[in-house]
């Protein structure tokens, strides 16, 4: 179903500042009005600058495609919107309340179907689907089946590293699990590919236990995932409002040693609250965050998540650096765009400062190849990009 003309590139909407190197802030998709986006949640973006949203009440993907042309079975246009699966709630074409949304290298799309408890693929020649995880059964059977054969419950974020493994977070079972693209040892686990392994989370929802391996660990709410280009998995916990890392190799990340199969918080002070103070540790008492549900890493290693109840996106790089015309120091906690609150000009009680633009409730994120950050907001239903 082709929707030409619901979703266009509007002009910069980001308040103007006097640093003219910052970034300004333009929507990339949806209207903000009815018959456009309905609450969209995970989004991806491919190496031609395609975009992919998962427009969750109009069970969906929609595509917005960089340039003209043919995109997975469908004679498109740049910068115009069309369905690329779903649409219809409740209809047979219609997909089960898409949460995350995913493309590896090949082009291939990946779909977290939440209430259906499945993730769906979409190859390039073709706009069909089909399943790749999930029985379609809410539940947990184990550890290492086929991934067809393996249940999943609520899985919400969804991604792809370099390798082409898959990540799910499999929220209600309180784990993170694989689907490897090939045969071979990760995480510390012999795997099979096309089987599904659990690598963080116990399944016991909660925070502790943290101190060994991940599989041993525990995770409350776990919503999204993300990998750098080294194969380091990051993961939103929004049950303790927390950032988790599983690296690698040992070593020190965003000034957080972490072991090779262990798992750590390396943003957030485990509970959430009023964001206190800008530019501080992102493990400090100042390190709130207010329902995380989207992460997104750089190709310099700077993390980037969705502070929801905040109305802000929200960076913490791993080293000192310039992102995004801002100087920041690494490990430290920096608001991006959005809600800063402040003291107000009594001193009495708290303000806002608003970054660049005004933001509702960011839920997904993700980092252009060019290094721009695209963010959907789900009380807006837009589709917005910094950079």
């Amino acid at each position: 179903m082709v929707l030409a003309g619901t979703f266009v590139v509007s002009g910069a909407l980001a308040i103007p500042t006097a640093a003219s190197s910052l970034p300004t802030v333009r929507t990339v998709a949806g209207s903000g009005g009815s018959g456009s986006l309905s609450s969209p949640t995970g989004i991806a973006v491919d190496a031609a600058g395609d975009l992919f949203v998962a427009d969750t009440n109009h069970c969906r993907v929609v595509l917005v495609p960089s340039h003209t042309g043919t995109l997975y079975g469908l004679q498109v246009a740049a910068h115009h919107a069309y369905s690329l699966v779903g649409g219809g709630c409740g209809g047979k074409a219609s997909l089960g309340f898409p949460t995350g949304v995913a493309v590896d290298h090949a082009g291939d799309v990946y779909v977290a179907e939440a209430t259906d408890q499945r993730i769906l693929m979409i190859r390039p020649g073709s706009h069909a689907d089909a399943t790749v995880a999930g029985t379609g059964s809410a539940g947990y059977n184990g550890n290492g089946l086929a991934a067809l054969s393996s249940q999943l419950n609520y899985p919400t974020g969804i991604a792809v590293d370099a390798k082409g493994d898959l990540y799910i977070a499999d929220t209600a079972n309180c784990r993170v699990r694989v689907m490897p693209a090939a045969d071979g040892t990760s995480f510390g686990q012999p795997m099979l590919t096309q089987h599904l392994y659990s690598i963080a989370g116990n399944g016991v929802c909660g925070s502790g236990q943290r101190s060994g391996s991940a599989a041993l660990a525990q995770l409350w709410n776990p919503v999204a995932v993300a990998t750098d280009q080294v194969g380091d998995l990051f993961i939103a916990d929004s049950g303790d409002q927390s950032i988790l890392e599983l690296p690698v190799n040992s070593g020190s990340d965003y000034g957080t040693s972490i072991a090779a199969g262990g798992i750590a918080a390396i943003v957030g002070e485990g509970g959430n609250g009023p964001y206190l103070a800008d530019g501080m540790p992102a493990l400090g008492q100042t390190a709130e965050l207010n329902d995380p549900e989207g992460i997104a890493v750089s190709a310099a290693g700077t993390l980037f998540m969705t502070d929801g109840s905040q109305h802000c996106i929200r960076a913490v790089p791993s080293s000192t650096s310039t992102v995004l015309g801002r100087s920041m120091q690494g490990g430290d906690l920096y608001t991006l765009a959005g809600a800063l609150p402040v003291s107000n000009s009594t001193g009495l009680g708290n303000g806002t400062r608003w970054i660049l633009t005004r933001i509702g409730d960011p839920t997904g994120i993700t980092v252009s190849t060019s290094g721009t950050v695209l963010f959907s907001d789900r009380s807006t239903q837009l589709v917005r990009e910094i950079g």
